[in-house]
């Protein structure tokens, strides 16, 4: 039985709504990055609107998807791109210095391609056949419940949190299931237009990521759609057809990275939106320019430090989790836990970076459309990601160095 509620309104892309052959052959993640980095201010100028709409304005998102962006972790089998960390990072920052629910919503999108690698070859080919990609939200919370039978599988649940749904045209839910007698986990994947959208995302922040919840009942997936193979230390499927290691890494590291880009993004907004507001803002009751303040110089120059850390960091650690796959066992456990506190730590650097901003901006920061508010509201919600919990993720790094085993189902 569904639940009740108000189904949200989706917005998939088009069957045919994809580059032509010539076109991807032709696309290069350095035309991506420079195609995204002209939509910064058109981002930026919108994204009070978007987050009124509660999703992504369609004409800036339809410019993120003619530029290739999504093609970027599509494998080269079905004429992706493959990109490189650095390329998705150059290509993601400059949507998040905009827009940071769009960035979020468009590196979730495409970091879920990545994941499909581990599905059968089957669902592959029909989702990345004709030189597609998905647009692929997420249900992972609580857990549904799957029924094994002749073909596939039938499937009930409800999900919350499931980023990118206004967006997609996919929607993978995690369900425990029993094949041969064995209880397992699986993921499966299901047309969006066959789940119900149930509109739950009122929040003071990241407001246009669409992440409503939703449900299914008694819904039949067919075999090729469903994956039983929940391999966190990266194996699967992908690590046996592809040779990047991008579809071998990993996967906390990998969902704290997602995570993570849109996070430094926003950051960098606000620094340089504060380094502008600095040469124009004088105070009342105060002479000169704010720029002309040491106070304000200190706070320009702590701010922006704290974020060049957090994106080397980012950057780096996810560039270590390629390597992750050369480590078994309780050793990637450790490892995996030490990349994911170094990102949360990323993270936090950046939210303490916007906080330092704000603070000296003045009552002026509080219209809604000064466009430091919303980073600050962005930022709250961003790092309350659960993969972001501070206390979590630092014991569980602590506890791996003191060589003792996690205590969490996220590592």
């Amino acid at each position: 039985m569904m639940p009740e509620g108000k189904n949200v309104q989706c917005y998939p892309p088009a069957p045919d709504d994809f580059l032509s052959p010539d076109a991807l052959a032709e696309l290069t993640p350095q035309s991506i990055i420079e195609r995204m980095r002209a939509l910064t201010g058109p981002l930026r100028a919108g994204a009070r609107q978007a987050e009124e709409q509660r999703r992504p304005i369609d004409e800036l998102w339809d410019e993120i998807r003619a530029s290739g962006y999504f093609y970027m972790l599509v494998p080269k089998a079905y004429g992706g791109l493959e990109a490189s960390i650095d390329e998705i990072v150059d290509a993601t920052l400059p949507i998040a210095e905009g827009c940071a629910s769009t960035a979020w919503v468009a590196i979730f999108g495409l970091v879920h391609n990545r994941h499909m690698v581990a599905f059968p070859k089957a669902f592959q080919d029909e989702l990345f056949g004709g030189g597609r990609y998905g647009i692929i939200a997420t249900g992972t919370v609580p857990m549904g419940q799957a029924k094994h039978v002749d073909g596939g599988f039938v499937l009930n649940g409800l999900w919350k949190w499931s980023t990118c749904l206004t967006q997609a045209d996919w929607v993978m839910l995690l369900a425990e299931t029993e094949v041969d007698g064995q209880k397992t986990a699986g993921s499966f994947m299901v047309p969006v237009g066959d789940v119900l959208s149930i509109d739950t995302w009122t929040t003071d922040g990241m407001r246009a990521t669409g992440t409503h919840d939703v449900a299914v009942a008694d819904l039949f997936v067919p075999e090729h759609r469903v994956n039983l193979v929940q391999g966190r230390d990266g194996s699967g499927r992908g690590a046996q057809l592809y040779d990047n290691p991008i579809y071998r890494v990993p996967l906390s590291p990998l969902l704290a990275f997602t995570t993570a880009v849109p996070v430094v993004g926003a950051a960098k907004a606000a620094v340089e939106l504060y380094r502008e507001r600095l040469s124009k803002h004088v105070k009342r009751g105060t002479e000169g320019s704010q720029s002309d303040k040491q106070a304000s110089q200190i706070r320009l120059a702590r701010a922006d430090t704290m974020v060049a850390v957090a994106e080397a960091t980012v950057r780096q650690a996810m560039k270590d989790n390629l390597k992750g796959i050369e480590l078994d066992g309780d050793e990637q456990v450790v490892f995996r836990s030490k990349l994911r506190a170094q990102m949360t730590f990323a993270a936090q650097l950046c939210r303490q970076a916007v906080q330092i901003v704000c603070e000296s901006t003045g009552t002026s920061i509080h219209y809604l459309d000064n466009p430091l508010q919303r980073i600050w509201r962005d930022m709250m919600v961003m790092t309350s990601h659960i993969i972001f919990d501070d206390d979590v993720t630092m014991e569980q790094h602590g506890r791996g160095m003191l060589g003792l085993p996690p205590t969490t189902a996220i590592n």
